[in-house]
């Protein structure tokens, strides 16, 4: 039997696990710390079946039924999941987990169970996360580019046609005025060019 030490510190590390998963269930800490299996099992079926509805789907795609099995089927189901998804090999066997005792182990690999679920989920959750960022910055690119790309050119070429129409009309004065106007446009443009140029530096 292991020192009570390694027990109650072992409990503690599973009790703040089961807090992370927001486990609802009761925690018979008798019967954790004298091995009874029933106080281990649902704890890890509320880890593989309902804390991450994403890595139970895995699971049930991947064609590991855990629910309504009895006890001995379902950890030979739960050791199934472990060697051949998570590639984890338990420090005792099912039969093992099924009796009495061996509390330590126990405590320790449903704290491995945990983490490793945890761990699935998490990768999960930065999977959806990253294309949604990548499209926010592409679109930021795409705008910075388009606006960079609007060279004064464009806008020269408009201020050439005004020019054009109005040297074809001499009558009452009107090549003063457009003359003025041209001034203004012209003042106009050097600043587009100024703002443009900043754009493109930066």
């Amino acid at each position: 039997m292991l020192p009570t030490g390694d027990i109650q510190g072992g409990l503690r590390k599973l009790e703040s696990l089961i807090r992370t998963i927001k486990y609802t269930g009761s925690l018979n800490y008798n019967g954790l710390s004298n091995g009874d299996p029933a106080a281990f099992l649902p704890i890890v079926s509320y880890t593989l079946t309902t804390f991450s509805p994403v890595v139970a789907e895995q699971l049930v795609t991947s064609g590991f039924e855990l629910s309504g099995k009895t006890d001995l089927r379902f950890i030979e189901t739960v050791f199934k999941v472990l060697r051949d998804v998570f590639q984890y090999k338990p420090v005792l066997t099912k039969e093992q987990f099924l009796q009495w005792g061996f509390s330590q182990r126990k405590i320790s690999v449903v704290c491995d169970i945990i983490n490793l679920v945890l761990q699935r989920h998490n990768q999960h959750k930065k999977s959806r996360v990253r294309p949604h960022f990548t499209r926010i910055f592409e679109k930021a690119q795409y705008i910075k580019a388009k606006y960079i790309n609007t060279t004064p050119s464009n806008i020269v070429s408009h201020s050439v046609q005004v020019e054009r129409f109005t040297s074809q009309s001499p009558e009452h004065g009107v090549i003063e005025v457009r003359g003025a106007e041209e001034e203004e446009e012209e003042e106009e443009d050097v600043a587009i060019k100024q703002c443009v140029g900043s754009a493109q530096i930066v």
